[in-house]
């Protein structure tokens, strides 16, 4: 039996390798060692602190402590906490928390958090990072403001990052978090931090300047100056909270930013200074995060397969393993880089990890067995060379078989063809029955009775199921095309602001980059996807498939076509007055531009960013009174 002070050093032990990046015990296995000191000794000091103590060099005061957040694991314990309030939920970032301080609009120091009271000075090597800008736009308030948030590095960056460290002689991080770690730490190489990146989610201004009053309203400040922010949401009520943790869980497997659980925080700013803090966590934010575990097992094989996208990614197949309450024999190793990077191969034990995403991840190398690492430089499904990007393998060969049997198989599981199985649609394409999306829908029974052990009571059930989806809402549709970086939760925010696939083709990427939460690399995957896509769209059009909105979108309304950016308090929340907007058949924006018709706020004198920038281009101010008279006109 481990003693108090033996746990207390262990603790202490496992928060310098986590600050210095090399941890060696899961976050799962470190919390539980956290909640073992605050049973058996809930007073103790070291509970009070966050983190690591920062180094003697370059040691810096945090002049309002940098605190860490309550968590839990409990949804439960989560909806105690928020009770019936208006809270935000947003990401919680697996990178290094940072503090950027500005003086008159100038970056003139970046710290990390360290122990919570104490950092370390990196403002030489944040200046690598192109998201913590070196100045602020003229319409910051002058004197002391500082911008807190998360520097963390995505899949794709890291997977450049292993290849350039590699060319350096450098020894691979084991993970995209470590890394940030490890180099924000570091005395030379700064330039590798030109890899990061930095979500802004908090903002500490000067005295006497309160510039909003809710944190929704920080949130578009904070994007109002340029900086990046994380998928948030406006939440009250447990559908809503539960709704956004199964959205997070969801967003956690299609991102290539490690999300490790969500953060939610009480909404109203003044109800926030209310609470306080205790000397460890701030009482108006708890995380949440799912319950999580790593095993080590040994790479038995590497298998290489082409997606509907076309790339060629890498699973590594296993020693069977138990985790989270599954049986894993097969691990995603990502990409073609981090297989070069780790030098991965057949007899290799490797750490996995498998928390709030479901597809079990491959973590860090444990112990590297003797050989050479290889990767194809041919498509495994039609032998055409492949070019590598630098991070990905890429077969280029629009006929492709494995691609056009993703895309099929990726439409058969969105829009729910059911007993239309991975092993029925391969004797289907092998027998030349079907080679597009829109030939599912020309099946026949004859063409099915010709399938192995397919009997006509099959046959007749397949083409059944097939005709249930001649019917598909159009963000269904839009899934089952299989474009990059977008799922059905994406599809239908977009939806909201474009309501018809007419309307969605017509948007230009400025257009799409303005809605919230999206980004120009989002609004360009969509534009570049449909029109590839536009062949197979028209031939399930022309096949007789009916597209139909979700209800809670009119396509009618006295604010039809118009556009409308919100900021700053009103009289009711945010969330409500977009329902209504959209109700009404408007749209609403996060950006001013040219398009938008109106911006709603209280003040019309108001200096904000976004009222200078409709003063500039000519668009009203409308107040709140504005808008009601315009949604109620008949």
């Amino acid at each position: 039996m481990i003693s108090l002070p033996q746990l207390v050093e262990e603790i202490l032990r496992h928060r310098r390798l986590y600050t210095a990046g090399t941890p060696d015990i899961s976050d799962a296995a470190y919390d539980a060692l956290e909640l073992r000191l605050q049973t058996v000794a809930p007073d103790h000091p070291i509970l009070q602190r966050v983190g690591a103590e920062a180094g003697a060099e370059g040691k810096v005061e945090h002049h309002i402590p940098m605190l860490s957040l309550a968590k839990t694991y409990e949804v439960g314990d989560l909806l105690e906490w928020a009770q019936d309030r208006s809270v935000v939920g947003t990401w919680k970032i697996d990178g290094v928390s940072l503090s950027l301080v500005y003086q008159d609009g100038a970056l003139m120091q970046a710290k990390t958090r360290g122990d919570g009271q104490w950092g370390e000075d990196v403002t030489h090597k944040v200046a690598w990072i192109l998201d913590c800008h070196p100045r602020l736009p003229a319409t910051a308030p002058m004197g002391e403001l500082e911008i807190r948030g998360e520097v963390y590095c995505s899949e794709e960056s890291f997977s450049h990052l292993l290849l350039e460290m590699e060319q350096l002689g450098l020894e691979p991080p084991s993970n995209p978090r470590n890394i940030v770690a490890g180099i924000l730490g570091r005395k030379q190489h700064l330039s590798l931090a030109r890899f990061f990146s930095f979500f802004a989610f908090d903002g500490l201004f000067p005295a006497g300047v309160a510039p909003f009053s809710t944190e929704t309203q920080k949130y578009d400040q904070l994007q109002a100056w340029g900086f990046t922010t994380p998928f948030h949401e406006t939440l009250r009520g447990k559908s809503e909270i539960t709704a956004f943790l199964s959205k997070v869980r969801e967003q956690s497997a299609e991102q290539d930013v490690g999300i490790d659980g969500a953060v939610l925080a009480l909404d109203d700013l003044s109800l926030q200074e209310s609470l306080g803090a205790t000397s460890h966590h701030p009482r108006y934010k708890l995380a949440f995060k799912w319950q999580g575990e790593s095993a080590v097992s040994r790479i038995c094989d590497i298998v290489w397969a082409t997606s509907r996208l076309g790339i060629v990614t890498p699973v590594a197949q296993i020693d069977s393993v138990q985790l989270s309450g599954a049986t894993i024999s097969n691990v995603t190793l990502h990409n073609a880089a981090y297989v070069k990077g780790f030098h991965l191969k057949v007899g290799d034990k490797i750490e996995l990890v498998r928390s709030g995403e479901v597809i079990p991840k491959f973590l860090r190398v444990v112990e590297s067995h003797a050989g050479e690492c290889s990767v194809p430089t041919h498509c495994p499904s039609c032998h055409s060379v492949l070019r590598f990007d630098e991070v990905r393998l890429l077969c280029e060969n629009a006929t492709c078989v494995a691609q056009q049997f993703g895309l099929l198989l990726n439409w058969i599981r969105c829009v729910g063809i059911d007993d239309l199985s991975e092993k029925r649609l391969q004797q289907l394409m092998d027998h030349g029955f079907v080679q597009t999306i829109a030939d599912l829908y020309r099946l026949s029974k004859k063409d099915l009775l010709q399938l192995p052990l397919t009997q006509e009571k099959m046959a007749t059930k397949i083409l059944a199921n097939i005709d249930k989806t001649r019917s598909l809402s159009t963000a269904k549709f839009l899934s089952g095309l299989g474009i990059g970086g977008m799922g059905i939760v994406s599809w239908e925010k977009v939806l909201l602001l474009y309501p018809t696939l007419a309307a969605l083709q017509a948007a230009s990427e400025a257009e799409l980059a303005a809605i919230k939460g999206f980004a120009e690399k989002s609004a360009q995957q969509i534009v570049t996807g449909l029109r590839q896509r536009q062949g197979d769209i028209e031939a399930l059009l022309t096949a007789g498939l009916q597209l139909h909105t979700a209800q809670r979108r009119t396509a009618t309304g006295p604010l039809l076509g118009q556009s409308f950016v919100i900021t700053g308090t009103l009289t009711r929340p945010r969330q409500e007055i977009e329902s209504a907007i959209l109700a009404a058949g408007g749209k609403v924006a996060s950006k001013v531009t040219s398009k938008t018709t109106a911006l709603i706020l209280e003040d019309l004198a108001s200096t904000s960013s976004k009222a200078q920038e409709a003063r500039a281009l000519g668009i009203p101010l409308w107040r709140e009174v504005d808008l009601w008279a315009h949604i109620t006109l008949v």
